[in-house]
This record gives C-alpha cells, structure tokens and sequence, in this order.
C-alpha cells in the first residue's frame, strides 16, 4: 500500500511539472508573438514616416538647376557675394582649360558652369552626411533611436525654414549645410528595422526602406515641379523669398506631419529584444554574453565582409551617384527640360523602382534572405550599367541630331537607374546588418550601419564633383561610358570578394526571438 501511494504521488509530481512545462512554452509562444507583432507595428510607422520624409527630400530635386539659374540672375554678375566670386573662378579655370582642349560642352560657358556649381553643391550634402552618420549611429546606441531620430528631425525643420527664406545664394548653402548635418532618419529607420526584426525577416523588412524611396521618388519630384509653377523662380515680394518657396512650405509642412507623428507614434527600440523572463527561465548568463561579445569582436570572417561591403557601398556610391546628379542637368543641358518635364522624367524612375520593389525584389528576398540580398544587388548593378550606358548612347544621337528631342535611350537609361534603385542599397543595408547576425551583440547594429552609410555618403560626396568635373572636361556621352565602365567592374568585384556563406548561413537558419522587452517612450 505504501509503495502504491509513493508511486501515485511521484506521478502527480511529475504531471505538475509536465503541467507547468507546458504552461511555460505557451507563455514563451505568447511572448513570441506579441513581440513580432509589435515589431510589425513598429516597421509601419518607420515606413510611413520615412515616405513622408523621402517625398520632402525629392521636391527639391526638379527644381535645383533652375534655381540655381535664379540665384545667378540676382547676384552672379556682383563679384562681392559668394557665388559671383566661384563663378568668376570657375569661369577663369574655364578660359584655361580651354586653351589645351576643344571640348564641345565647356564652349557653351557659363551654361556649362552651371553643372560644375551643382555637383560641388551636391559633395557638400553628401560630405556632411559622411562625418555626421557615424556619430548618429553610435548617439542612437547610446541614447536611444528615438531621441536621436527627434534631434534629427528638429534640425530637417530648421534647414527648410531656412530654404524658405533663402533670397541669396549665401543663405541657402547655410540651409543645405544644416540639413547635411541633420539627415539621420534614413540610418535611424533602417537601424530601427534591425531592432525590431530578426534575420529570416530583416530583409523583407529592408525593403519597406526602398519601397518608401521608390515612391518618394516617384511623387516628390512631381509635386516639387507643381508647387514651381506656383511662385515663379523670382519669388514674390522683391527678393524676400527663395526661388520657388512655395515647393519649399509645401516640403516644410511635410516634415511638421513627420516630427508629430513621430512623436506620438514610434516607441524607444534600442532594447526591444532584451529578454525580461523570470529567475526559473534558462537565460543567457553574464559569463555567456561575455564570450558572446568577445566572439563578434574578434569575428575577424564577419570584420573582413563588414569592410568589403562598405568599400562596395564607397565605390558603387561614387560612381552611380555622380551620374545620377548630373541626370537633371544632362537634360536641362541637351534637351531644355522643363521643371515639369523633370519631374516626369524622376517620376517615371519612382514608379518603374516602386514596381520592382514591392512584385520582384520582396519575392526574392523571400526566398533566402542572404543569397537573396547578394543576387539582387548584382541585378541592380548590371541593371545600373545598362542604364549609364543607354544614356550614353542618348547623349551621342542628340549630338547628331538638331530636333532638341530625347530619343528612347534616355527612358532605357531611367529603367536601368530605377533596377538599381529598387535594388542595390537596401540589399546592401539588409547584408551589412544581416552579416555574422547569429553572434551580433545587442546595440551594435547603429555603428556598424552608420559606418557603412559614412562610406557611402564619402561616395556621395566625391561622387558629384568627379562626375560634373568628366561632364564639364569632356561632355556627357564620355561622363556615361565612363560611369558604365566603372560600375560594371565593381559589379564582378562584389561578386567575387562577398562570400553569401558569412551572411546566408545564419539569415537562412534563422534566430530565435526571445521575450518581448518593455517598450520604453521617451518624454
């Protein structure tokens, strides 16, 4: 009898703990799912608040040539106010130049000066944006992505209250500084996406980050081009205004509706995977997430992937951006666009990239998150190759033609940039957070994307000025073949230098997620 009453109670012991193992594993299910839930919450607001501020960046960009134009008819003759001087510089280098070649371009003048002035105006953004990224990357590990992100957006409000009231060259290139330093919400979105998502669903993740470009540059441009026709380049009220500042209010409103909705909307993240279970739960011990940290630190495999990505990131960027700001110039210069007809013309890029985006490049990506990111970034870049060398081919047949007409070239040239839109940057960012992603130590993901979007923006920055400096040296056709070379080496580079197994190896197996953190917003 003893022995049967000791064996009944060692089998209710042993159904109660069966019975609190299952009721842990539930409660483990729950919190998994709660805070996936969360994160694709928290990737909503990212994209729609990133879609606001693409569509305020791209207003600008239809309008630049002419308002340059604008800026030169009020003060380019003054030799005492800044852009008279530079242009009376660039004009001497000019006449120098000219007296060792016969290039057909730097012969139209100070039409052709106008090119130059852009692409220094464009490395001085872009410069700024490579010194400022990296502290934005490790301010928002340090402080949190929602505080940094608010700084950030206080300083977009500044700069384009400043555009507003920009009536001198002077104080629009303050304007453009401020907002050099300032622009940290695409780092912080994407930074804010790898918080929230773990590697089998990063990538999709990633890809809001380029849908929201490809339909920011679909609209912005286009209603950037609208808001001129609603004050002329003079302005109104003499010279109180910037050339076209009705684009700039309208781009003004836009970033007030993002801070706002940032403010209320978007919760602090840089602890959202923190595990908060209870003393009996197994958890990663202190010890452990030493050697965890040590083990990514001295990763030299991950290192080694995370340095050649950026060096890709630099030289792509160089190339692909520099083309891709001479792009309005090109036709404002051949073919007379006008700001409408720009606007077109980068619209037409943002709806083909929009298109790739959310059909194409989301099913890959699907599929197998590292291999997929590696494929698609090769797709971009021939699809870039392709495009620089279409219009290079548009540039040669309006040589030769007299009609001041575009021929079918340039909208080939447009798809080409709209794949490599679509495709090449975001993948790039998916891999870069994505690399050795199994060992990845918590509040490292700010630095390593600011690193790699500083190694960009050094491409953006320098980008421009070579590529303007080819165009004004010796015409377009050449700045595009050259740009096409260059881009379809780094293509068979990356090809060879990235190995997928370092990225895919754990983006394919997946990580587990723990136990949702207490989302903490910040006052």
């Amino acid at each position: 009898m003893a022995s049967t009453a000791s064996t009944q109670r060692r089998s209710a012991a042993v159904a109660v703990h069966d019975s609190d193992s299952n009721s842990d594993d539930d409660t483990q299910t729950q919190a998994v799912a709660r805070q996936a839930a969360e994160g694709r919450r928290i990737t909503r607001i990212v994209f729609i608040a990133l879609l606001l501020d693409i569509l305020s960046f791209t207003i600008i960009l239809p309008l630049l040539p002419r308002s340059l134009e604008a800026y030169k008819a009020r003060e380019g003759s003054d030799p005492s106010t800044l852009l008279g001087w530079t242009l009376s510089s660039v004009e001497q280098l000019r006449h120098r130049i000219l007296g060792w070649t016969t290039s057909r371009f730097l012969q139209q003048g100070a039409r052709a000066d106008l090119v130059l002035l852009g692409g220094m105006l464009g490395s001085l953004y872009s410069l700024l944006q490579c010194v400022v990224a990296p502290v934005i990357g490790r301010v928002s590990d340090r402080l949190g992505r929602r505080r940094t992100l608010m700084v950030c957006m206080a300083g977009n409000v500044i700069w384009t209250v400043l555009w507003v009231f920009s009536s001198s060259f002077e104080s629009f290139l303050l304007a453009r500084v401020i907002a050099g330093l300032s622009e940290g919400n695409v780092q912080i979105s994407n930074t804010v996406i790898a918080d929230v998502t773990d590697a089998s669903t990063r990538s999709k993740g990633m890809a809001l980050v380029g849908i929201a470009f490809a339909v920011g540059f679909t609209l912005g441009p286009s209603i950037g081009a609208y808001f001129s026709t609603k004050m002329s380049a003079e302005g109104t009220g003499g010279s109180t205004y910037a050339p076209f500042a009705a684009a700039a209010v309208f781009s003004l409103a836009l970033l007030l509706a993002e801070s706002l909705y940032l403010y209320f909307k978007l919760p602090e993240t840089l602890h959202f995977k923190k595990s908060t279970a209870d003393d009996d739960t197994d958890t990663v011990s202190e010890k452990e997430a030493v050697v965890t940290k040590q083990t990514v630190e001295n990763n030299s495999d991950v290192r080694r992937v995370l340095r050649r990505l950026n060096m890709v990131h630099f030289a792509y960027l160089f190339f692909f951006s520099g083309m891709e700001y001479t792009l309005t110039f090109l036709t404002h210069d051949k073919f007379n666009f006008s700001n409408m007809q720009q606007g077109r013309l980068l619209g037409f890029i943002g709806i083909t990239s929009t298109i790739l985006q959310g059909g194409y490049v989301r099913r890959v990506k699907g599929k197998s998150a590292g291999r997929g990111d590696k494929s698609l970034v090769a797709q971009g870049m021939v699809g870039c190759t392709l495009g620089l060398l279409s219009i290079a081919l548009c540039c040669i047949s309006a040589d030769k033609s007299s009609d001041g007409n575009p021929s079918w070239w340039l909208w080939a040239g447009a798809v080409g940039f709209a794949v490599a839109s679509a495709t090449v940057v975001n993948c790039l960012n998916s891999m870069v957070s994505l690399a050795g992603a199994s060992q990845q130590v918590a509040g490292d993901t700010g630095k390593r994307l600011g690193d790699f979007r500083s190694a960009g923006q050094i491409g953006r920055a320098l980008g421009p000025v070579f590529a303007c400096s080819v165009y004004w040296l010796s015409g377009a056709a050449v700045c595009y073949l050259v740009g096409a070379v260059a881009v379809s080496v780094i293509t068979l580079v990356f090809v060879a230098a990235i190995p997928v197994t370092t990225i895919a190896a754990t983006s394919d197996k997946g990580v587990t997620t723990q136990s949702p953190s207490r989302l903490n917003k910040a006052s």
